[in-house]
């Protein structure tokens, strides 16, 4: 796209979004401005940044390509192709992104992608020695693996915690409909056992089988492989599990799960500031969600499902649920939503967004915000309609943030913040 093709983006943006009063709710504390940033990408699923200095955008193709955006352009060459080993359509494919911590020291950085026997697998891969812009393509080494019974339902989003280091991981329910093989609630990640596989009747079997791990958001040490695995149930182990997880007691209880009770985390975030985590959890015919969970938590939150949806009993299933945490946020599927896509809150230069959360829902296309003030979350109203489906979102390395539709990264700026219409001397 051309820098003229831009500008203009920014004046078409600016006229076409509808009002947040229109859409009822609280006024947002934002005048939402969307600038393409650019387009041309196929099937894009997140965007992230290498914290590495080099303000480059990295865009995440479901087909197993990961592209750079440097200085506003798309490089001709990808950063890494892994096309041969995923079946990208669907909910499968090349899902997720996170770089290291020390990337910029090790090169390292992890996906989390389907193989072509639909299995979820994240993976470390290197940047190569003599090109920033072009990853080792044959430097994968499997973190671990996890078993899938269907298609769908796989989660896909992984981020390392800005406070303790960890890698997390969100794994869906193992797919299909009402949770056949019940990973919801009878399976209590204390009370495991390293068992938790789905047969044909649905019922659990086997010992250390990995797919005790789906409905749950994992945390990993990838600093310290073989370290405290003794209850692990995850395939590969290239991974520690941190000795303060909340099931880690050499019990056989599946010592990576953090939170369990998820349907399909497809897309949740960590507070780059203060290290909250808000979890987009897909819901089923009735609600969408999104959980919060405080910095200071020490894990172990149990999110309701299969049991609820929302802040519901989930229709058509009968079954009760102690201590679930309800979700902050609570969609109804009667005003068009269908799949939440959640997102970050604002941590970039404008002073009146901080803090503010920017989630979306897929079939709509619309942004969505609230805020937190003294424990209470208010706002919870339409933000923007971006006139698309909107699949992921991310940050840069200044805190500025995108959301990607299949083919475009698009930035979410405010119009009070500068005079975004005229930059560039474009009058």
């Amino acid at each position: 796209m051309t820098s003229t093709m831009k500008k203009l983006t920014i004046i078409l943006a600016t006229f076409m979004l509808l009002s947040p009063q229109a859409h009822g709710g609280e006024p947002a504390p934002l005048d939402p401005v969307l600038v393409t940033l650019e387009s041309g990408f196929t099937n894009a699923v997140a965007v992230r940044n290498a914290g590495d200095g080099s303000n480059r955008l990295f865009v995440v193709e479901q087909a197993g390509l990961i592209q750079i955006i440097e200085n506003g352009q798309e490089l001709p060459t990808p950063f890494l192709n892994i096309d041969p080993l995923t079946n990208g359509g669907g909910e499968q494919g090349l899902l997720g992104l996170a770089f290291h911590p020390n990337y910029s020291q090790n090169g390292y950085f992890y996906v989390y992608y389907t193989d072509t026997d639909g299995d979820s697998v994240v993976a470390r891969y290197s940047v190569s020695d003599n090109n920033p812009n072009v990853a080792d393509d044959q430097s994968e080494l499997i973190i671990i693996r996890v078993d899938q019974d269907f298609g769908n339902h796989n989660g896909g989003d992984l981020h390392f915690s800005p406070l303790d280091g960890y890698l997390y991981v969100g794994f869906g329910d193992g797919g299909s409909g009402n949770d056949p093989c019940d990973r919801g609630q009878t399976k209590d990640p204390a009370n495991l056992d390293n068992t938790g596989s789905c047969a044909a009747d649905g019922d659990f079997e086997g010992n250390n089988d990995s797919r005790a791990l789906l409905g749950s958001l994992i945390r990993l040490d990838v600093d310290n492989p073989g370290t405290n695995v003794g209850d692990a149930c995850g395939e590969g182990i290239n991974y520690g599990i941190p000795a303060d997880n909340p099931f880690s007691d050499a019990n056989g209880d599946c010592g990576e799960i953090w939170a369990w009770g998820l349907r399909n985390p497809y897309r949740w975030g960590f507070d780059r500031e203060t290290g909250d985590l808000l979890i987009g959890d897909v819901g089923q015919n009735a609600r969408e969600e999104v959980n919060y969970q405080p910095a200071s938590s020490s894990g172990g939150e149990n999110y309701g499902w299969v049991c609820r949806e929302g802040f519901i009993a989930t229709p058509g299933i009968s079954c009760t649920v102690a201590n679930a945490v309800d979700p902050i946020i609570d969609l109804n599927h009667n005003i068009g939503v269908c799949s939440v896509i959640g997102g970050f809150p604002y941590r970039g230069p404008e002073d009146t967004w901080q803090g503010t959360y920017i989630y979306a829902d897929f079939c709509t296309g619309d942004l969505y915000w609230t805020v937190q003030n003294n424990g209470v979350w208010s706002g919870l109203a339409v933000l923007a309609d971006t006139f698309t489906n909107v699949r992921g979102f991310g940050e840069d390395e200044d805190g500025n943030l995108y959301y990607v539709s299949s083919s475009q990264v698009v930035q979410i700026t405010d119009g009070n913040y500068s005079d975004v219409i005229f930059a560039n001397g474009f009058e």
